[in-house]
């Protein structure tokens, strides 16, 4: 198997695992605050690191200047992505957010052209432009407004976290050719523990019950569904995206992202039978076509 297959199916890989996570997400977050849950997937995560290279199942060998020169990295992802989009959705609903969301590519495929002078066709943009179509199709079918008073706030807000996204994407594009995916993974990981951590702790003792982060942990369900989205939604996607984007370009992994929408669309089918309308249907394929559209319009 090649280069590029691989980096094909890395790809794939952690846009269904993107797609789950939705899921997952949703369970934990009727367990605990979106910044307590945060806490506990990085400290997971975190722990999860140290135990894998402990055994050597993998090797993480990084300097001092390797760490500073990937911690901005970490600055725009997980730090302002989350942060930007926990204040968001404080004055937007899940599916506004989701429409900005989508927007991601056009930011990444902007970004690149600017900074790794990444080219792509008239008809891969046509494409792109194409599958973030479906997703803010699907979304505004559901019933997305963003007509109320608040909703600048939160536009401007969620739109700070779609850039820090597309940024994190040239970032890793930039910094892959000289760093290993792993790497760059448990930098970005531990930054995330200490600093979600510091935040859930401070915002717990200020409310006085400072037990309450331990607490949650006996709950088995949330427990699973922390663990999913760290093994899987956190190190396991991490390195994958890395390994897909230094291979394919930022551009065209991007766009990877909205087929996410779709596997959340069928994981709800089919786990919570939840209903499927034509919208879906509708957006779905105008995804999953550009999708296709992009990748076999690549260019050589």
């Amino acid at each position: 198997m090649n280069e590029k297959t691989k980096a094909y199916l890395a790809a794939l890989s952690f846009s269904a695992i993107i797609g789950f996570s939705f899921l997952f997400t949703k369970i934990a977050l009727s367990y605990a605050s979106p910044l307590t849950n945060l806490a506990h997937r990085y400290t997971i995560a975190a722990l999860v690191l140290v135990v894998l290279h402990q055994t050597k199942v993998i090797k993480v060998s990084l300097s001092r200047k390797d760490i500073l020169s990937i911690l901005p990295m970490s600055l725009f992802y997980p730090l302002l992505f989350f942060i930007f989009q926990f204040f968001a959705l404080q004055y937007i609903s899940s599916s506004e957010a989701g429409i900005l969301q989508a927007l991601v590519p056009i930011f990444t495929l902007f970004l690149a052209s600017v900074f790794l002078k990444e080219k792509t066709s008239l008809l891969q943009k046509f494409f792109l432009i194409l599958s973030v179509a479906g997703v803010v199709f699907i979304f505004l079918s559901k019933g997305a407004n963003f007509s109320t008073e608040t909703a600048s706030l939160g536009f401007l807000l969620m739109l700070g976290s779609v850039l820090a996204n597309a940024i994190n994407n040239i970032l890793s594009k930039a910094k892959g050719g000289r760093y290993r995916a792993v790497d760059m993974t448990a930098v970005v990981i531990f930054v995330g523990f200490v600093t979600f951590n510091i935040l859930s702790m401070t915002s717990h003792y200020l409310e006085g019950n400072i037990l309450a982060y331990f607490a949650l942990l006996g709950q088995v369900s949330y427990l699973l569904s922390i663990l999913y989205l760290e093994i899987l939604a956190s190190i396991v996607t991490g390195s994958l995206s890395i390994y897909a984007i230094v291979r394919l370009g930022a551009s065209t992994v991007s766009v990877f992202g909205n087929l996410g929408t779709v596997l959340t669309i069928l994981a709800g089918a089919l786990i919570f039978h939840e209903p499927i309308y034509s919208y879906h249907v509708i957006g779905a394929t105008l995804i999953i076509a550009g999708i296709l559209g992009m990748n076999l319009m690549r260019k050589k």
